[in-house]
């Protein structure tokens, strides 16, 4: 059922253009069609797990096809649907459509509530500003310390006319995109403060209710600046993990970023998160697999080509050092280099 959902919609991105020249129903008016997609060609050249040194290949790291419809001027409605290639380096599994987004909306002047399957307020801010989600994940994102979805009541909004003051709050399962299976549930909120010249503040907090004595807090700090040709960006945050029956664990994380435009056409970024904690959900990181257990430092440098508004190239290379390892041997350092590319109409 859900392959043939995809398909009509993508059937519908690539017919509706054509019926532009007829007359379009007052439905089609009121929605919009789009595919999003970004994946690499990619090669390891030295990794501390031996059986992937020498790992090359292609892979679909991320598409989307959405569909938006406005009900009328204050109800909206947005379905949209996810695949994307494994990357565990070991599965060879098709990829596989899921729901991502599944929402209401009810917009009233400055302030939006959703009902259903929506966005989460803990990187919607970073990850904004940052701009290369099709590179990389923004750090809390990537060391799988939260969702980016979460099935529950979300309200975004400003609190000022000026938009200076914006808040993201939301009360949902915990589960992401995942059904519930259990009683508990995660509650969220950003204030971010836009003060002018281009800067932004966020602070950020959750917690979330597991089972057992396992609940979960995440607090967040992020700052940057925005200009004309250039960007800077600084993050830190902690996640405290209650463990039964064992002591607690407190994964403290720092990230700097910035990029600035070279040409009309190209723009450099780079990108360094430490971890001050070994991440025992590191090996699960899909794509870029880290090491659980040492802290590490992450490099990321590339440079943005824009061949077109709707296709971009981007060389780039990420390396992750290790330190302060739980065995007796440091782990090995890990590199990456990648050719990304990111299409959207």
């Amino acid at each position: 059922m859900l392959r043939k959902l995809c398909i009509t919609l993508l059937l519908a991105v690539i017919f509706v253009p054509m019926a532009e020249a007829q007359e379009m129903s007052d439905w089609l008016k009121r929605t919009k069609f789009s595919v999003l997609a970004f994946g690499d060609a990619y090669w390891l050249p030295t990794n501390d797990n031996p059986a992937l040194t020498a790992e090359n290949g292609f892979w679909l790291r991320r598409t989307y096809l959405t569909m938006d419809h406005n009900i009328n001027e204050e109800l909206s409605f947005r379905v949209r649907f996810e695949a994307n290639s494994p990357g565990d380096f070991t599965s060879s599994s098709k990829l596989e459509p899921f729901v991502k987004d599944l929402y209401l909306r009810w917009t009233e002047k400055d302030h939006q509530v959703f009902l259903g399957i929506s966005g989460t307020p803990i990187w919607g801010v970073v990850e904004k500003v940052w701009g290369y989600r099709y590179v990389e994940k923004t750090p809390l994102d990537l060391q799988k310390m939260g969702s980016s979805q979460d099935f529950g009541v979300a309200a975004k909004g400003r609190l000022d006319s000026g938009g200076k003051v914006r808040y993201h709050a939301m009360v949902g399962n915990g589960s992401g995109t995942k059904g519930e299976t259990d009683t508990g549930k995660k509650g969220a909120l950003g204030l971010a403060l836009y003060p002018g010249s281009g800067f932004v503040i966020e602070a950020y907090g959750d917690y979330e209710g597991r089972p057992g004595d396992n609940d979960r807090t995440v607090v967040q700090l992020f700052g940057a600046w925005q200009g004309d040709r250039a960007k800077l960006g600084a993050q830190v945050a902690r996640q405290h993990r209650k463990i039964e029956g064992s002591a607690a664990l407190d994964l403290d994380i720092v990230s700097f970023f910035g990029s600035v435009q070279l040409s009309e056409r190209a723009v450099f970024l780079a990108r360094y998160d430490r971890m001050f904690e070994a991440n025992p959900d590191a090996a699960k990181i899909a794509y870029v697999p880290l090491n659980p257990t040492a802290n590490s430092n992450l490099l990321l440098a590339g440079i943005d080509v824009t061949l077109a508004d709707e296709f971009h190239l981007i060389p780039n290379v990420e390396a992750v050092f290790y330190h302060g390892a739980q065995g007796a041997t440091k782990p090995d350092s890990e590199v990456m280099l990648r050719t990304t590319f990111f299409v959207t109409f």
